[in-house]
């Protein structure tokens, strides 16, 4: 059984805070989804659940208003129909569901947990444009859909022409005809053939040319093969000192793992591959691996380099090389200011983590969407 792109998947640490004075790092928390993609609603945002029993679940999420300032909006779920919020939002932070453990800036908003995915969506569609709760319009997938086989994943052929529309991270919403209701994360959208997107997991009902589709921005939290109850951005609400201040040093923890329990991932490399936007002049974005698969060191507070059980921050973009027999993986992570993050995986077909910490500077409030790559 091969190692599919859908296997490897960015979990956080179980502690990150958003504030200076508190311990950063341990163990590999699989409720939490590290969100590495960028994500900017441009209004209020929305939330719907693919299962039909998921009433009374809540969801609290935060974000930036047009203004900077930081808002927070409380909803709760009405299953397959659309809630939507009233806060508009330049860019949305951190989410978390029922039954999510405090950690940083996240707490359980209370209510039962979600059965079914949930996602967290702008109100305004990346295709077709208009609203995802009240606009009509919608795109139809061709013949072509397919779940995993071999070393092929799990796959959505969109509409002609809507291929090259879409981008890794957006959210499909099947909302008619065969296989709807169904809630994926696009997690490639080249190799696979013309309109054919790879999604992040194997469909319950594989969609056809019946199936009407909406693409959407925002945040998905799936059910399997983790329950995800919380999603972040890496140092979510750090902001830098006034021009001429002093430059700041964050170091952050995340775990890329490699949920395939058969099959290791081996002989691989990792790198930030693209910064979007790109970094300011006066800013680096570094990475670096732990020496032990599992770590769960800490650190006493996210401005505190780690001193050992660590390898050399590299400053990217640039592969840093896996040790031998250490497996590797694929994926993407983002920072704010000067700050280096901290990859993990899970690659030797367990739940092990192979850790980094990443430490950016910045003299600036820059919120920064990294692409971390491993190649095998």
């Amino acid at each position: 059984m091969s190692v599919l792109p859908s296997d490897i998947v960015i979990y956080g640490a179980a502690f990150m805070p958003e504030t200076d004075g508190s311990t950063t790092g341990g163990s590999v928390d699989f409720t939490r989804r590290v969100a590495f993609y960028d994500i900017s609603p441009a209004g209020s945002v929305d939330v719907i659940s693919s299962s039909s029993s998921d009433t009374a679940t809540k969801i609290a999420y935060s974000g930036r208003d047009p203004t900077g300032a930081i808002q927070n909006q409380t909803l709760t779920l009405a299953g397959q129909s659309w809630v939507t919020g009233s806060q508009p939002l330049e860019r949305l932070l951190y989410a978390a569901l029922s039954g999510a453990s405090a950690n940083g800036p996240v707490a359980d908003p209370g209510g039962p947990p979600a059965v079914g995915d949930v996602a967290l969506a702008a109100h305004s569609c990346v295709l077709p444009s208009g609203s995802a709760t009240t606009d009509t319009n919608v795109r139809t997938a061709q013949t072509g859909s397919a779940n995993h086989s071999g070393t092929t994943p799990a796959l959505l052929k969109l509409q002609s022409g809507d291929g090259a529309a879409v981008s890794v991270g957006q959210i499909i919403w099947t909302k008619t005809g065969t296989g709807s209701n169904q809630l994926r994360q696009i997690i490639a959208t080249a190799g696979y053939g013309t309109d054919v997107v790879v999604v992040n997991r194997d469909w319950t009902t594989v969609p056809d040319n019946t199936t009407t589709y909406k693409i959407l921005q925002g945040m998905l939290f799936e059910i399997s093969p983790n329950p995800v109850t919380a999603v972040i951005r890496m140092f979510s609400t750090s902001t830098a000192d006034v021009p001429a201040g002093s430059q700041r040093t964050y170091y952050e923890k995340v775990f890329v793992v490699n949920n395939n329990t058969a099959t290791a991932l081996t002989g691989a490399q990792i790198e930030a591959a693209n910064q979007t936007p790109t970094l300011p002049s006066a800013a680096l974005l570094d990475l670096a691996l732990t020496t032990a698969l599992n770590d769960t060191g800490t650190i006493a507070n996210r401005q505190t380099a780690p001193v050992s059980g660590i390898g050399s921050f590299i400053t990217q973009p640039a592969f840093i090389s896996v040790a031998p027999g250490q497996p590797a993986v694929r994926g993407i992570a983002e920072c704010g200011r000067r700050t280096r993050c901290v990859a993990t995986a899970d690659l030797a077909g367990r739940r092990h983590a192979l850790q980094g910490f990443g430490r950016s500077d910045d003299a600036r409030h820059n919120h920064v969407n990294d692409g971390v790559r491993t190649d095998g």
